[in-house]
């Protein structure tokens, strides 16, 4: 509530309402807006009605967009009916064809158990992320790539894994061979390569919306085909595809 309050009085210098607003919740991939270990203290649904009031009292006619754990056409159809003007999906359609990422990516995101899904701190914005802890992000030693992709810094003005990386660097008496830095990572350069796994709460259920061929993998969705069983499902089921083996 508070960041929207912000975001809204610095939003009157420009003698406009936002088109929308999006509410993220606990359970969302990536990045998190809430801390290492409170996250869990939170519910979206409590969240997105805290902001519907909110909008109703100032008489503020702004779309409010529910994000963060929409799994199924049920839950979205409960945002819905609470007054959300939408929702904003993404892990369902991570194991698409049309998503961008490698095969052998969507293969991991498939694969994983609910533990494989983990938050942790090492982010060097300072924020915490959500990913599969198989993710090559972590404990990797490589060189920063800040020059190359950009910077990443931190409230102080500074990148916190390059920090780390000095650090270990230093401890291996100046030789950056074979360190690893378990604290923090690059994202710049593990975001330019598909190497940071971030992921939504409920990845561990992808496994369940399609199937597993006899080679192991699971058969990829198309977009189409997700976005209907969003329109569609009722009581909490989702739909499967057609085989294609």
């Amino acid at each position: 509530m508070r960041a929207l309050q912000i975001f809204l009085r610095k939003n009157q210098k420009l003698n406009r309402l936002p088109d929308y607003v999006i509410v993220e919740g606990p359970l969302a991939g990536g990045h998190l807006g809430f801390g290492l270990e409170d996250w869990k203290e939170f519910d979206l649904h409590q969240i997105v009605q805290e902001i519907l009031d909110y909008m109703k009292a100032e008489n503020l006619d702004v779309p409010v967009i529910a994000a963060g754990g929409v799994f199924t056409g049920s839950d979205a159809v409960s945002f819905l009916e609470m007054g959300a003007a939408g929702v904003q999906v993404a892990t369902r359609f991570t194991v698409t064809k049309e998503c961008g990422l490698p095969d052998d990516v969507k293969q991991e995101y498939f694969k994983a158990t609910e533990d494989d899904v983990i938050v942790n701190g090492i982010s060097p914005t300072g924020y915490p992320m959500r990913m599969l802890k198989q993710t090559p992000a972590i404990g990797a030693g490589i060189r920063p790539g800040c020059e190359s992709y950009g910077y990443l810094l931190d409230a102080t003005g500074n990148c916190a894994y390059i920090n780390s990386y000095n650090r270990e660097v230093v401890a291996n008496g100046g030789s950056d061979k074979g360190i690893k830095v378990m604290d923090k990572t690059c994202l710049c350069t593990h975001m330019r390569n598909f190497n940071c796994w971030t992921c939504g709460h409920y990845t561990y259920r992808l496994k369940d919306t399609s199937f597993k061929k006899p080679d192991g993998s699971y058969q990829l969705l198309t977009a189409e085909h997700v976005f209907k069983d969003y329109q569609f499902s009722t009581d909490n089921s989702i739909a499967l595809p057609e085989k294609d083996f």
